[in-house]
């Protein structure tokens, strides 16, 4: 069941219903998974966002804010009908504050027939095929369920892509950068219908893991921004939970991206990137992103609103330290020049948005 990777064996894209969640590990050893989930959503006026997660390992030992994540994968069962060990968490913001849920650690078992994908554990149920979505994710404990029973379009655009590293290590990443959804929201005695739009990225890697800068926004006409890029430099050293400010900006980035896609419009890829950390009267961080495409450019000033962490911690040849941190977000610039010089701005009111900047250094 364990498929290598390889740059020989660079797989089609997958259909999402046909062909994913791939029994693709990498390897035995040293490997993640995880299923994303982004949901942005507005009450009375008031931009909100909920991540739900669930992740995979192969290796036992690890600790997640200070909870013991003991089982390994323990991968089961056929390329159709399998079993796993898995860790589910997810968070609420609600425009002002968070409700955090623990990490739970639990079977999963995956299901595919027929065009038809069913994930279960003891708190996250997700079905996907030709015509229906469902996504159930609840806290009984912890008074939260969050249940997605619609989603536009059926079946969504997907995007794919396989990074290498090395021959012999890398990433498998499928994304849904935008689709629209409906559903039911229980927080703190509280149950309401909800729709928005929502993210996904399914993940699965055998590398180390390096210093990041992520975001993704939409905007309320269904256009979207998603950046990313790897850091190497003194945050990789680092182990306290805030990087000294002269480490904020000693960075070299690699695999870089950013994507712009205008309502209707084709996805527009800027290259030459450059990114810049600031840090408000707070301490919480701020980004600028700039990239070019032939003559057009795009600026990016990117607020942040709130902040959330998980630590990682493991002993592999050290005590490895991770910091993961995921800000609740808003644009406060948006500056596209198209190929004739012109400047367009827009006053970013409609774009909702998340973004990650993490630091430290984690050996699988």
């Amino acid at each position: 069941m364990f498929e290598p990777i390889d740059t020989m064996t660079v797989p089609p894209t997958p259909d999402y219903v046909r062909d994913f969640p791939v029994v693709r590990i990498f390897s035995t050893k040293g490997s993640f998974r995880w299923w994303w989930w982004l949901f942005m959503f507005k009450e009375e006026g008031v931009r909100k966002q909920i991540v739900a997660f669930w992740t995979a390992k192969t290796y036992p030992d690890i600790d997640v804010n200070g909870h013991r994540w003991e089982p390994a994968i323990e991968l089961a069962g056929t390329p159709e009908n399998f079993s796993y060990q898995g860790m589910s968490t997810c968070w609420y913001w609600d425009g002002a504050n968070f409700q955090e849920t623990k990490p739970l650690v639990s079977t999963f078992k995956n299901q595919r027939d027929d065009g038809r994908l069913e994930i279960r554990s003891d708190d996250v149920h997700h079905v996907h095929d030709r015509d229906r979505f469902l996504l159930s994710f609840k806290r009984e404990a912890e008074d939260f369920e969050l249940n997605v029973d619609k989603l536009e379009p059926m079946v969504p655009k997907m995007g794919y892509k396989r990074t290498m590293v090395t021959r012999k290590i890398g990433f498998d990443s499928l994304q849904l950068f935008n689709a629209n959804f409906s559903g039911s929201l229980r927080s703190r005695h509280h149950d309401r219908n909800i729709k928005g739009s929502l993210y996904m990225q399914n993940v699965t890697l055998n590398t180390p893991a390096l210093p990041w800068l992520w975001g993704l926004f939409h905007k309320d006409d269904g256009s979207y921004i998603n950046y990313f890029s790897c850091l190497v430099g003194p945050l990789m050293l680092t182990r306290k939970a805030r990087p000294g400010l002269w480490m904020d900006n000693r960075f070299k980035c690699t695999k870089s991206k950013l994507h712009y896609a205008p309502a209707g419009q084709e996805t527009k890829c800027f290259e030459k990137l450059r990114f810049r950390v600031m840090r408000d009267e707070q301490g919480r961080p701020g980004f600028e992103v700039r990239g070019s495409l032939g003559r057009e450019s795009l600026k990016l000033r990117i607020r942040t609103l709130a902040q959330t962490t998980y630590t990682f911690e493991r002993d592999k040849y050290w005590h490895n330290r991770f910091f993961y941190n995921e800000f609740p977000s808003e644009l406060a610039l948006l500056e596209y020049t198209d190929a004739d010089g012109e400047v367009h701005r827009d006053e970013c009111s409609q774009w909702t948005g998340n973004s990650e900047y993490s630091w430290g250094l984690f050996l699988s």
